[in-house]
């Protein structure tokens, strides 16, 4: 009776051994996962701060007046918001809209 309580008492004793350094293997590698997660935060954070502050002095009013006076624009105008494009592919877009009704319309004067 006494070996089957020793077998038994061992068998548990392994079971949560090992269980627990199972445990532990994984809580080691999320903790290196956080360190890595931390770290890039950390030098993300260093990035977004160095180009704000960049954004705030290069386009200050004062820096701007100064460097359009630098520059010398007398006719200086803003730009019209129809000639801003929010990407690349809207300005190919809005240049294949402008070829293509220009190439119909010829196309239609030829014929005539």
């Amino acid at each position: 009776m006494s070996n089957l309580k020793l077998i038994i008492s061992i068998g548990i004793f392994a079971i949560l051994l090992g269980i627990t350094s199972a445990i532990k293997n994984q809580t080691r590698i999320i903790e290196k996962n956080t360190y890595k997660i931390k770290k890039r935060i950390v030098t993300l954070k260093k990035d977004l701060n160095e180009t704000q502050l960049d954004f705030y002095y290069l386009s200050s009013p004062n820096n701007l007046s100064k460097k359009l006076n630098a520059l010398d624009f007398v006719d200086y105008a803003p730009m019209d918001f129809s000639r801003i494009y929010f990407s690349y592919n809207d300005f190919i877009n809005f240049q294949n809209k402008i070829s293509t009704l220009d190439l119909k319309n010829e196309k239609k004067t030829q014929k005539k």
